[in-house]
């Protein structure tokens, strides 16, 4: 157990330092997670849940919903919201291993989406997205010793790779189309993801605000919403 009186940065850099795999629950399903990749225990289903909700609302008003993820880890989000009816779904990941691991729940789900092994948008097909979802690396600091690929899921320092995402997906989101991004209240810097999106020419509103518990810590888990202004 990862001492809770630690700081933030260390207890996550510890937690992916070594994190759990094998088969594991999700939902009412099972998982395959792999080492080193991400494992969906701590927002993964409630992003799935939440995504639903978004899809499902933009399916009253069209009859298909294109669904990209970013950083798809085990695949659990993507791949939940690929089973609904009316939904196109792909994803990408910048670790290799991530992919393989969303690809073999994919076969074993039996379920259809389009996998990339990309950093951001650089080796994803030139396409417009309905609705694109990114839990992004909660953290900005960087604490040492997170050179290794598996620490990207967790760390982002200064939020570059976040504010290359906002610069990049304008061309991505199709005409009335929404992005979610997934975020915490104490391991984000939300003041600075904020001043970041405003920025840009998105307008932004929390859609959806969930508390959980983990590692006996409580979370507040905060799914944003963009829309073009």
């Amino acid at each position: 157990m990862i001492s809770l009186d630690l700081p933030l940065p260390i207890i996550a850099r510890e937690y992916l330092k070594e994190t759990p795999c094998g088969i594991m629950e999700f939902g009412n399903k099972k998982i395959i997670t792999l080492p080193t990749v991400f494992p969906p225990d701590i927002n993964t289903l409630e992003l799935a849940k939440v995504t639903s909700k978004l899809v499902r609302q933009f399916l009253e008003t069209n009859h298909q919903c294109r669904v990209f993820e970013m950083g798809i880890g085990t695949g659990g989000a993507i791949l939940s919201v690929a089973q609904l009816p009316g939904v196109v779904a792909s994803g990408a990941d910048i670790s290799p291993m991530a992919v393989l691991n969303a690809q073999a729940n994919a076969l074993w789900w039996e379920t259809k989406c389009d996998i990339y092994h990309s950093d951001l948008f650089d080796n994803v097909p030139s396409s417009e997205f309905d609705i694109i979802v990114w839990n992004i690396p909660w953290l900005s600091e960087n604490p040492g010793d997170i050179e290794d690929i598996r620490f990207k899921a967790g760390f982002d320092p200064d939020y570059q790779s976040l504010q290359k995402f906002l610069s990049e997906v304008n061309s991505r989101l199709a005409i009335g189309g929404s992005i979610l991004l997934a975020v915490e209240n104490n391991f984000c810097s939300l003041n600075t993801i904020y001043n970041l999106i405003d920025k840009t020419d998105f307008q932004r509103e929390i859609f959806e605000e969930i508390p959980v518990v983990w590692q006996e810590m409580n979370l507040d888990l905060i799914f944003i919403r963009l829309t073009h202004k």
